[in-house]
């Protein structure tokens, strides 16, 4: 029996293409791109979309949740995955399926270590996360110190990367505040790669600081909505394309009589 299919979303894998080299092309060669993929790839569908940048040699995906990067790895995604919101409980799931967890608190850090060193892990890589002003997640300026002592007193993890989030990068309005978010990141950064002794990669920007703050690319920059087609401004729109058409029929019309 032909399968009845009333509405329908629309994965243009073309689109996907031309978004990922339009913003790749404002990159330096040697910045590495990470495609965050997280909530079903922004209500999409986030197998398919891996599966495609994977083909175009992305360098790194990022998603939510643990079982989002499961996901991907039971669906063959080989390249490295950052899980933004890594729980406790699925520590020993992040090690056994090799994805990488973003550490933004003391009790986040600590948790890890433990699971790892029962687990018998040498240099796991994880994702060490600083709040600029965003105020989400992220461990202080003056948390250094202590994220040092505790990486150095331990050989189960090493930080792979030192990140942060832009709050504003789109607006205008708040370009005073966003060139102040770049500048505690690189003191920041500085401070922790003169007393951690080696440098891991550094990234801030998300698809509005690519396109708008070229000077704070660094090593790696993490892009979600510009993959899908938009570029958090009409000028910018105009060089991406959306990737998804949601479509479905009208089953019914009724002219309903007032009263």
């Amino acid at each position: 029996m032909p399968k009845a299919q009333e509405t329908i979303l629309e994965i243009d894998l073309g689109a996907l293409s031309h978004n990922f080299k339009y913003l790749k092309s404002k990159l330096q060669p040697q910045t590495k791109f990470l495609a965050v993929v997280k909530a079903f790839a922004y209500g999409s569908d986030s197998v398919e979309i891996a599966k495609h940048l994977q083909k175009l040699n992305v360098d790194y995906f990022a998603v939510a949740y643990a079982k989002e990067g499961v996901t991907l790895r039971d669906a063959g995604v080989t390249k490295p995955i950052l899980v933004l919101h890594p729980q406790p409980i699925n520590f020993e799931t992040i090690i056994e399926k090799c994805l990488e967890p973003s550490i933004y608190s003391a009790k986040v850090l600590n948790e890890f270590i433990k699971v790892a060193e029962e687990h018998a892990q040498t240099n796991y890589p994880v994702h060490i996360k600083f709040n600029t002003g965003l105020n989400r997640l992220g461990f202080l300026e003056n948390d250094v110190d202590f994220i040092v002592s505790k990486l150095k007193a331990t050989k189960s993890i090493i930080a792979k990367s030192l990140f942060s989030h832009l709050a504003a990068s789109e607006d205008e309005n708040e370009i005073d505040f966003t060139h102040q978010q770049i500048e505690t990141f690189k003191t920041i950064a500085k401070e922790f790669e003169s007393k951690i002794g080696y440098s891991p990669w550094f990234h801030l920007c998300n698809t509005s600081g690519v396109l708008n703050y070229p000077e704070a690319h660094f090593d790696m920059v993490r892009c979600g909505i510009g993959l899908y087609g938009f570029g958090n401004s009409a000028e910018e729109d105009e060089n991406l394309k959306p990737i998804a058409n949601l479509k479905s029929v009208i089953s019914q019309i009724h002219q309903i009589e007032e009263g």
